[in-house]
């Protein structure tokens, strides 16, 4: 079974969707008008349960969210109907995106691109999010750095990272170095009426160095226009940066 399918409905309850609905909310727009880049179709890959998605269209804009996930698609559309807000959902996979030069900004976020675990998954994404901009469109996208998953996710290995009267959700971490993937245990008993139901989810994160980054942008075609550790404060990235956030350019 694909993951995220029976893990669907307690992730969009726990503290996640905090992170895209903070993206749209403030954080993108603010970075947005800095640039002077004013988009008006989005693609958000890997778009999960649609909060950032739903919220990015509730400020105006057309947004098409695509993910791998059926179940997870399936809550993006509930979530899209339930604040009356038009997003366009698709299960799609981020290695083999069918767009052409439709939209003006592509995001991926909440290290959705760690889930590749070969270069040339990565490589087929970034190759997809470029054919679906049209020149002189934007990626942009965050990804856990070698840093945060080595040693940010070692430094508490198992830990609650959720529960409610009805749940409760473990996770267990462990670090491959050798091939820089981190892999995350995930289990979760929910209660079904007087008794307790068990799932088992396994998470595997690929942590790939900033110049490897840098170098399949410059190959697919993108120009880095910037680069942070933070994207809220705009700091540099650092050797301890968890995590590297990357604004690309399709040139015109």
């Amino acid at each position: 079974m694909p993951i995220y399918d029976r893990f669907a409905p307690i992730y969009q309850r726990g503290p996640y969707v905090r992170f895209s609905q903070n993206l749209a909310e403030s954080v993108l727009p603010e970075y947005l008008e800095s640039l002077g880049f004013q988009p008006l179709d989005i693609l958000d890959v890997a778009c999960g349960e649609g909060s950032f998605a739903v919220a990015m269209a509730m400020r105006g804009f057309r947004v098409t969210g695509i993910d791998q996930s059926q179940r997870m698609i399936d809550l993006a559309g509930d979530r899209a109907a339930q604040a009356d807000a038009e997003v366009c959902f698709s299960v799609e996979d981020m290695r083999d995106l069918p767009f052409n030069q439709e939209f003006d900004l592509v995001t991926c976020f909440f290290d959705s691109l760690n889930y590749l675990l070969t270069i040339r998954d990565l490589q087929d994404a970034f190759q997809g999010a470029f054919n679906a901009l049209k020149p002189g469109g934007l990626f942009i996208f965050d990804i856990n750095t070698v840093y945060g998953l080595a040693v940010d996710w070692m430094r508490e290995r198992t830990y609650i990272q959720n529960e409610a009267d009805d749940f409760i959700e473990v996770h267990r971490h462990e670090f491959d170095y050798e091939n820089l993937v981190a892999t995350v245990e995930i289990t979760i008993f929910q209660r079904r009426g007087d008794l307790w139901e068990r799932i088992d989810e396994t998470h595997r994160e690929r942590g790939y160095p900033i110049a490897d980054l840098q170098f399949l942008l410059n190959e697919t075609g993108f120009e880095i226009v910037d680069q942070f550790g933070n994207l809220s404060k705009r700091t540099e990235i650092q050797t301890t940066s968890p995590r590297a956030w990357f604004i690309v350019k399709k040139l015109a």
